[in-house]
């Protein structure tokens, strides 16, 4: 975990990274909150809240890599791929949407636990894809064994997350299932990045069609924010807050 730890500190922008973690705190608790209406829901609505939540997830996820491959600093020229990070958004909401499903099976008490390690997949799948899409003026070379523990940490954590977001009804369960869901994120991203090590080959060049890192970050950023107000907005629509008595 050393190797993790150094990662972090010396090859990160902590201020990024920070940010980063609070596009990941949104978009998990946004996450636990449209699969609780999901699950309130019947027929035809419970499937509209089922792909919002795997829309927003599957963003949340993809904006939090993004934003904190915006905080990793390398020191050499690097870009994105446009086809593979669309590939990598893609992976993430329909993996996102399946084991959000699969959580939401009636009357199959290991479906959350299932469903959570299905999503964690989905946020492996992602980021996997994501480093595909990672154009660099060097070589990547990747630590397996750390590689290993990133998809295991996540799936672990996913799956413990959602069988607390969906546990009880008090605030304190759907805060629990963010956090464990904004770990499972998180931890297996840093994991990853640990696994990284990287060459620099000034005989490599950078595609002209690219992307450069900081437009997807500030792009990734600004439609997390959206989505988190647009859910909240369907929230407040469907469930409108009573007046008080004698009003």
């Amino acid at each position: 975990m050393l190797k993790v730890y150094n990662c972090i500190a010396t090859a990160h922008d902590l201020r990024l990274v920070g940010l980063a973690a609070l596009v990941c705190v949104l978009a998990s608790f946004a996450a636990i909150n449209l699969l609780r209406h999901a699950r309130k829901a019947d027929g035809y609505m419970r499937s509209v809240w089922l792909v919002v939540s795997a829309i927003s997830t599957g963003f949340g996820i993809w904006a939090t890599h993004f934003v904190a491959m915006l905080a990793f600093t390398p020191g050499i020229p690097s870009g994105y791929n446009i086809l593979l990070t669309l590939l990598s958004l893609f992976a993430a909401i329909l993996l996102t949407g399946a084991g959000l499903a699969v959580s939401l099976i009636p009357n199959w008490r290991h479906g959350p636990w299932i469903g959570g390690a299905i999503v964690a997949g989905g946020i492996a799948a992602m980021h996997y894809t994501g480093m595909a899409a990672f154009e660099i003026g060097g070589v990547i070379l990747w630590d397996r064994t750390l590689v290993v523990a990133s998809i295991v940490i996540g799936a672990l954590i996913g799956a413990v997350a959602l069988p607390v977001g969906l546990h009880g009804q008090q605030m304190k369960w759907k805060i629990g299932g963010a956090v464990l869901l904004t770990l499972a994120i998180c931890s297996h991203h840093f994991t990853a990045m640990g696994a990284v090590a990287i060459i620099p080959d000034p005989t490599i060049e950078i595609s002209q069609s690219a992307l450069p890192a900081g437009w997807l970050a500030v792009g990734c950023s600004d439609r997390e924010l959206h989505h988190y107000r647009a859910g909240a907005r369907r929230r407040r629509a469907r469930y409108p807050r009573k007046p008080p008595l004698g009003a």
